[in-house]
């Protein structure tokens, strides 16, 4: 199966349109490219990608390669679920406010608009970033940067205003 298939499967899955009916495939892979581009440039990746969002296309095929490269597929494809989750906010945002009379009979549309304010705020988007930050924490590189072995016992920043530097057993002599 190619990226398409097994993407836009997934992708459907997310936002409950199985039928087809709210989205064409060409749509969705044309989402999940422009996701793709996002995510290339969001994460640092074991494998570097070619995305085109014009075609749609990604190469090498993420889902084809040996091994499958389960983090770059859940990521575009949960990324473009948010996409779409802020797409439908602005439809909703349009519409919000909305009121239509019918004699006595009365139409609004605000409460729709606090579900796609819930849907960004707890769904897919707030999911993708916190994926993202778990990533990057599990990520050696920035653990490297986190866990470097600088250490100076002169220097507390708190007090570089008058000083700047002290002496660390007087200082715990003080603490106790």
């Amino acid at each position: 199966m190619a990226w398409d298939t097994t993407m836009i499967t997934m992708l459907r899955v997310l936002i409950q349109d199985f039928d087809g009916v709210d989205f064409s495939d060409d749509r969705l892979k044309q989402i999940l490219a422009v996701s793709a581009q996002y995510v290339d440039n969001d994460i640092i990746l074991d494998q570097d990608y070619t995305i085109d969002v014009i075609t749609p296309d990604i190469s090498p095929d993420p889902t084809t390669s040996s091994p499958v490269d389960d983090i770059f597929v859940n990521f575009v494809v949960l990324r473009a679920a948010c996409m779409i989750d802020q797409g439908s906010l602005r439809c909703a945002a349009f519409a919000s406010g909305l009121e239509a009379r019918c004699g006595p009979t009365v139409m609004k549309t605000v409460r729709r608009m606090e579900g796609f304010g819930t849907l960004i705020d707890k769904g897919y988007c707030r999911t993708y970033e916190e994926l993202k930050h778990q990533y990057d924490f599990g990520n050696s590189a920035f653990c490297k940067g986190i866990l470097s072995p600088f250490i100076n016992e002169t220097f507390v920043p708190s007090n570089y205003g008058t000083e700047g530097h002290f002496n660390v057993s007087n200082a715990l002599r003080t603490l106790r």
